[in-house]
């Protein structure tokens, strides 16, 4: 019999280069080498299964040449080669293929144990990718968010489609919209084939229009022949088209519209873990899509209702003034040849008089240059945007209760500075790699700032940790701190006046 010793060691370096966070080719490429020493064959390949296990989406070989190989199909076999399956979950995702003689029941063991690794590697590779492809959609929700809370975009359906595109790597990402009788969805954005933008389709019979009316996402294969049926074209361009998925942009009872996302026949399919993390993307920018919205009419409001009441204050005072004014000069006209001194205090008179309602317009006009129509969260937001290039990464934000009507202004005014200069204190002397702030709103407001760097050194300077403290008492409030070698959090609470 021969000895465990080369198989364990085969077996353990294909776990190190695993755990070394190689790519998965190189792992796989070390696996199939390590089973063509172990049984001393003439050649090895091993192939992963797509998601309907039709063809390889990866194969590597060793010993082979590129013309053989390319012919290697899931279903290949042969009399001189033995073939292991590589099983994730009690499904079969891939297969180990080695050519020799003949094998001992050592080696046929040892084949088993690499195909072993291949499954353990192969699962490793997916909770890696899922979690960078969960904090990738994280980071493009955030930023969305961001510019529109901020008034940075003029184009909000573009820019959830820029992002979207990017992030699950498809060359087509389209927005379609309802249509104002609400029989038909129109693309309203089509990136990657803009020639497209403006498409009407039907709502009954297209997967476009299942996904509006039920409000549930939907995976496709094949989109492209999909689509040439409901739509009765054959063009080349459709023939092109891959796998797709497609979510809702919820917006209460009813969607705003549907999120397409394409990929081309010759690429990977979509799987069920990117529709769930594209849904919950969908869900994320909808909601901030329907905030900018309201705040967009609140602030349409507002203007309204100012001009309702300058209106009435043109009316009710300027207008009556000037009228009064007129009057006395009308009546210093009449008495000026009789009593020139009358007359003229009567003209004085009307001259301060049009002084002080001059002095009144200008106040109104200043007023009105000056005012702010930006809300406490899209500048909170801002605030923490500016942050990011002293950081280094982009801080995560979030706000409980109701920020924007609720904050008084004496504390609004506070709380900008506070959370500007805690996060300058981080990324001057933190060494972060992360940090959130949260800004919540109960009986009082809290700013919970915290960090994982390397906390306060004794005897640090902690000037801007006393302006910090200095405006939480000057509200009746209080500023804590808790500082380890593991990161620090800063708590700014004040009651609400």
């Amino acid at each position: 019999m021969e000895p465990d010793l080369p198989r364990g060691r085969r077996f353990l370096q294909a776990m190190t280069a695993m755990r070394a966070g190689h790519d998965l080719p190189e792992v796989l490429r070390e696996i199939a080498t390590g089973a063509l020493d172990l049984t001393r064959g003439r050649y090895a390949v091993l192939g992963l299964l797509d998601r309907d296990g039709e063809q390889f989406t990866t194969l590597v070989h060793v010993g082979l040449d590129e013309r053989t190989a390319a012919t290697i199909t899931p279903n290949w076999s042969g009399d001189d080669v033995l073939t292991a399956p590589v099983q994730l979950q009690d499904r079969t995702v891939g297969y180990l293929y080695v050519a020799g003689d003949e094998f001992t029941p050592a080696q046929r063991q040892a084949i088993e144990a690499m195909a072993l690794a291949a499954a353990l590697a192969m699962r490793d590779y997916r909770q890696l990718e899922e979690s960078r492809r969960r904090e990738a959609w994280l980071r493009a929700s955030n930023e969305i968010t961001a510019a529109l809370l901020g008034g940075q975009c003029d184009d909000e359906l573009g820019l959830i489609a820029q992002h979207a595109r990017e992030v699950a790597g498809a060359p087509m990402a389209a927005i379609a919209l309802p249509d104002d009788d609400g029989e038909r969805l129109v693309f309203k954005v089509v990136q990657g084939v803009e020639h497209l933008t403006g498409t009407p389709v039907e709502i009954d019979g297209t997967a476009s229009g299942l996904v509006f009316r039920t409000g549930q996402p939907v995976l496709i294969d094949h989109y492209g022949e999909a689509a040439a049926t409901w739509q009765g074209d054959d063009s080349e361009l459709l023939k092109r088209l891959g796998s797709a998925a497609i979510v809702p942009l919820p917006a209460g009872d009813e969607p705003l519209g549907v999120l397409l996302l394409v990929r081309l026949r010759h690429e990977p399919l979509f799987e069920q873990a990117d529709l769930d993390l594209l849904r919950n993307f969908a869900a994320h920018v909808a909601m901030a899509v329907q905030y900018s919205r309201a705040r967009a009419d609140q602030q349409r409001l507002v203007v309204f209702e100012d001009r309702e009441r300058i209106a009435r204050d043109l009316h009710d005072l300027v207008i009556q003034r000037v009228f009064a004014t007129g009057m006395a000069l009308e009546a210093a006209a009449a008495v000026i040849a009789a009593d020139p001194e009358d007359a003229a205090a009567r003209v004085r008179q009307a001259v301060e008089d049009l002084d002080t309602t001059i002095q009144e317009i200008r106040t109104t006009v200043f007023a009105l240059q000056h005012q702010s129509t930006e809300s406490l969260r899209s500048l909170v937001l801002a605030t923490v945007d500016d942050a990011k290039a002293a950081l280094g990464f982009s801080p995560s934000l979030r706000f409980r209760g109701p920020v924007d009507t609720s904050v008084p202004a004496e504390i609004s005014e506070h709380l900008l500075p506070v959370i500007r200069e805690a996060l300058s204190n981080v990324a001057r002397h933190a060494h972060a790699t992360s940090a959130s702030i949260e800004v919540a709103l109960n009986d009082d407001l809290m700013v919970r700032i915290t960090d994982n760097g390397v906390g306060i050194p004794a005897g640090g300077r902690r000037s801007g940790l006393a302006n910090m403290s200095t405006r939480a008492s000057h509200l009746s409030g209080t500023f804590t701190i808790e500082s380890t070698k593991s990161g620090t959090e800063l708590r700014w609470r004040v009651p609400l006046r």
